[in-house]
């Protein structure tokens, strides 16, 4: 199945940590461009789609266990049916908790706090995504480990029960828990 250019734009956005507008200065666009493209209802110029590429290839091969532990930013794979059992953490994550990632894989349930416990609920509780019919997710939680609010970008990968989940600090003081799931019905096919 090809990857929806929506979320290659969002994942690339995110890889930048841009807002809307920064990312659209960087691709010489508007932000109400790249909301278009974000929300499937336009698609981006073979120049900006080769940029959005390199952007996301450079952070290739998302699922290679090699990239996520080396990762400086915050990346966490894990169970698809169960966010609680961590599979790979990425370095960046264990740096800014102060813990050993192996420590987590072997024993997740002390370093399991509400902000993921509450994501694990929210995803496992929606029958679209476990029936698979989620394309990606974003989402934002409050990391106990972490001491702070973050958002989040993840997706199921394909033919593996595994998730990926993307995440960076949210400056925003707004205390607010919320998950948006987008449907692969809701996707562009033409990536």
């Amino acid at each position: 199945m090809p990857i929806p250019i929506s979320f290659m734009v969002r994942r690339a956005r995110f890889i930048r940590g841009a807002t809307q507008g920064q990312f659209a200065t960087h691709m010489g666009t508007d932000q109400a461009t790249v909301s278009r493209w974000e929300r499937s209802k336009g698609a981006p110029n073979s120049s900006n789609l080769a940029e959005i590429r390199r952007i996301i290839t450079s952070a290739e091969p998302c699922h290679s266990r090699a990239y996520i532990e080396a990762a400086p930013t915050i990346k966490y794979m894990c169970e698809r049916d169960n966010f609680l059992k961590p599979l790979v953490i990425s370095r960046g994550l264990a740096e800014a908790a102060g813990f050993d990632p192996g420590d987590v894989i072997r024993n997740p349930e002390p370093y399991m706090k509400d902000g993921i416990r509450r994501l694990n609920k929210a995803m496992q509780s929606d029958t679209r995504w476990k029936r698979g019919e989620i394309a990606f997710f974003e989402a934002r939680f409050f990391s106990a480990n972490l001491g702070g609010w973050l958002r989040a970008i993840g997706a199921p990968l394909a033919e593996s029960n595994a998730a990926l989940i993307e995440a960076a600090p949210d400056p925003n003081p707004k205390e607010e828990f919320w998950v948006k799931l987008t449907p692969f019905e809701h996707m562009d096919d033409d990536a």
